[in-house]
């Protein structure tokens, strides 16, 4: 019996581990590296701006109902939320969504960002 409880746990780790390695990865910008302490600091309030490496291709500002195009920002590796008060949505590809909180920043891996929704909800 102990032997397939500690199987049951390690393959239930596994699937856990395995599906975390391809969500986006949220990060306090407060406690982010030096370079992405750089991108937050190039990321003015009131807007949420995209980077691709440590170039930034674009800044959003505008609360909307419906999803807007990310243009040249398409498939960045990091978007900085620098709102007090407003929740970002991004829409992938694959067609998952993540929402990033207030003063957040959030590292994309291997998904493919394609479109922003900005929501004056404050919670996710």
């Amino acid at each position: 019996m102990q032997i397939r409880k500690r199987f049951a746990l390690t393959a239930a780790a596994a699937a856990v581990g395995t599906g975390l390695a391809f969500a986006p990865m949220a990060s306090a910008a407060t406690s982010a590296s030096s370079a992405s302490q750089a991108a937050a600091a190039s990321c003015a309030y009131p807007y949420v701006c995209f980077y691709k490496g440590s170039t930034k291709t674009g800044q959003f500002k505008d609360v909307t109902s419906g999803w807007q195009s990310l243009g040249s920002s398409k498939g960045a590796t990091k978007m900085v939320n620098t709102r007090n008060d407003d929740v970002v949505y991004t829409h992938f590809t694959n067609g998952e969504t993540w929402c990033t909180k207030p003063g957040y920043e959030t590292t994309f891996n291997s998904w493919v960002v394609d479109k922003i929704r900005i929501s004056s909800a404050s919670t996710c």
